[in-house]
């Protein structure tokens, strides 16, 4: 029996957008990965609303206000560089629904033959 309540999900993804004019195309590259996430999430819902990487204090409250307004049962949040806490608790105060952390490499394994790690005894 299905549910006439089914299942929404928010996504998003967290940075520090001072990072981005320092790296270039690390951004989208980011982004890139978050879709990844949202493509294999809407497979187990009905809805999905993905806002994409928030970067900033200002975005997060809205943030917040967007997965109020949508009405999501749990979100997912992408942690996929360093960010501020300002940048996380807004969204998630502001929600008031359960939170999955996601901490995903994009590969399988650190690359160790082009990671080079200088011991000294």
């Amino acid at each position: 029996m299905r549910s006439q309540f089914p299942l929404k999900i928010g996504l998003f993804g967290i940075g520090l957008d001072a990072y981005w004019p320092q790296f270039k195309g690390l951004r989208e590259r980011l982004e890139g990965y978050l879709e990844e996430v949202g493509s294999k999430l809407e497979k187990y819902c009905a809805g999905l609303v993905n806002l994409g990487l928030i970067d900033n204090p200002v975005s997060a409250m809205e943030a917040g206000h967007k997965f109020r307004q949508a009405d999501v049962d749990i979100i997912f949040l992408h942690v996929t560089t360093y960010a501020l806490s300002s940048t996380v608790l807004p969204v998630v105060q502001r929600a008031k629904v359960p939170v999955i952390i996601l901490n995903l490499s994009p590969d399988k394994a650190i690359d160790y033959k082009s990671f080079k790690i200088i011991l000294k005894v």
